[in-house]
């Protein structure tokens, strides 16, 4: 029984993900595929969800982690294929201080919470993300007022 476990657990390992570190493609291969599971989760594209947010059991800062690394994806590899729904849910999340402490979470959320959001928004203003439309508050703009909070 243990042999058989064992021998389960090394087929499972030998389909994981392969990858060439010395090879540009392969690695952002490896990369699409990881970004494109990550989206596999996230339902707030869908009509009658909340953008940014993903289903439960997955808590808000995930989803601010999650969109932070779509964030780094797009800057390493140039893929853009998920630039639209990050743009869309980074913004959506603002809050209406502009501070990333919307009220469909101000009840549950910390700061260690709405830091996830902060960070993915400065990988967003380091990177050259495109900022949202001019109405809307920038990256930078959005650290700034997190920050401005914690002091």
């Amino acid at each position: 029984m243990k042999a058989a476990g064992i021998v389960t657990l090394l087929a499972a390992a030998a389909n994981g993900l392969q990858v060439d570190f010395s090879s540009d493609d392969s690695i952002k291969q490896a990369a699409s595929t990881v970004a494109y599971g990550l989206l596999k989760y996230y339902t707030g594209n869908n009509t009658g969800d909340t953008p940014g947010n993903l289903p439960d059991p997955y808590f808000w800062w995930e989803a601010g982690a999650m969109f932070g690394t779509m964030i780094d994806y797009w800057f390493y590899t140039g893929d853009e294929s998920y630039v639209d729904v990050t743009a869309q849910a980074m913004i959506h999340q603002v809050g209406d201080d502009k501070d990333y402490m919307p009220t469909n979470q101000t009840r549950t959320m910390g700061n260690d919470d709405q830091g996830f959001w902060a960070m993915a928004a400065m990988s967003a203003a380091e990177n050259g993300f495109a900022n949202p439309p001019p109405d809307q508050p920038q990256w930078l703009a959005l650290v700034q007022a997190v920050f401005n909070e914690y002091g």
